[in-house]
C-alpha cells in the first residue's frame, strides 16, 4: 500500500508502553522515508516502560482518520487504556471502511475487538489476551506475526523486529 504523502499513525498509551516496539517499528518507516505522527491522550508526553517519555504531535481526540495513510498500535501494561477509548475505536473503524492497513502489537490488539474489527480475523497476540481476543470471535493463531488483509497483528517482545519489518514492507508498497 502506497502512503500517497499521508503520515502513518503511531498511537502511545499514556504510560507504560513497550518503548522497543515504538523506537523499531518507528525506525524501520522512517529508514524507508515514510513520516510517522505519534498520538496519545495526553499533550505531557507518553511514558515508555524504560521511562522515556515522547510527546505527542495530536491528541488522540483531534485525529482526522482521512488524513493518515494507516494506524499503529504499540502495546504495553499501558495498552489496556486502549480498550476504553471509543475515539480511538472511532478512528480504527473509519480505517477499516477506507480499507487502509491497521497494526497492533502485544495487548493493544484487545481495541481492535472492542472496535468491532476482529470477529473471523485470523490474530496473535500477547498470551494474556488470548481469552480476549476470542471472546471477540477472532482466530488467534499464537504466531509471532499475523497478517489477515489490511490487518497485522503482533504477538509482542519476541516479535519487535518482525513487525518493524513488515510495517515497512506493508506501508512502502507501491
Amino acid at each position: 500500500m502506497s502512503t500517497n504523502g499521508q503520515p502513518i499513525l503511531f498511537v502511545l498509551p499514556a504510560h507504560a508502553f513497550r518503548q522497543e516496539q515504538y523506537e523499531a517499528a518507528r525506525a524501520a518507516l522512517e529508514k524507508r522515508g515514510l513520516k510517522v505522527v505519534v498520538a496519545s491522550t495526553v499533550p505531557a508526553g507518553a511514558i515508555g516502560s524504560q521511562g522515556i517519555a515522547v510527546n505527542p504531535e495530536v491528541l488522540v481526540d483531534s485525529v482526522n482518520p482521512e488524513e493518515y495513510a494507516g494506524v499503529v498500535l504499540i502495546g504495553g501494561h499501558g495498552a489496556s487504556q486502549y480498550w476504553y477509548d471509543h475515539k480511538l475505536h472511532e478512528i480504527l473503524r473509519a480505517h477499516a471502511r477506507a480499507g487502509k492497513p491497521i497494526a497492533a502489537i502485544d495487548r493493544a490488539i484487545v481495541a481492535l475487538g472492542v472496535a468491532g474489527l476482529l470477529q473471523g480475523r485470523k490474530v496473535t497476540g500477547h498470551i494474556s489476551v488470548f481469552e480476549k481476543l476470542s471472546n471477540f470471535g477472532a482466530d488467534y493463531t499464537g504466531s509471532k506475526l499475523e497478517r489477515d488483509g489490511n490487518l497485522l497483528t503482533a504477538e509482542g517482545a519476541s516479535a519487535v523486529s518482525l513487525f518493524a519489518e513488515e510495517l515497512a514492507k506493508t506501508f512502502s508498497q507501491n
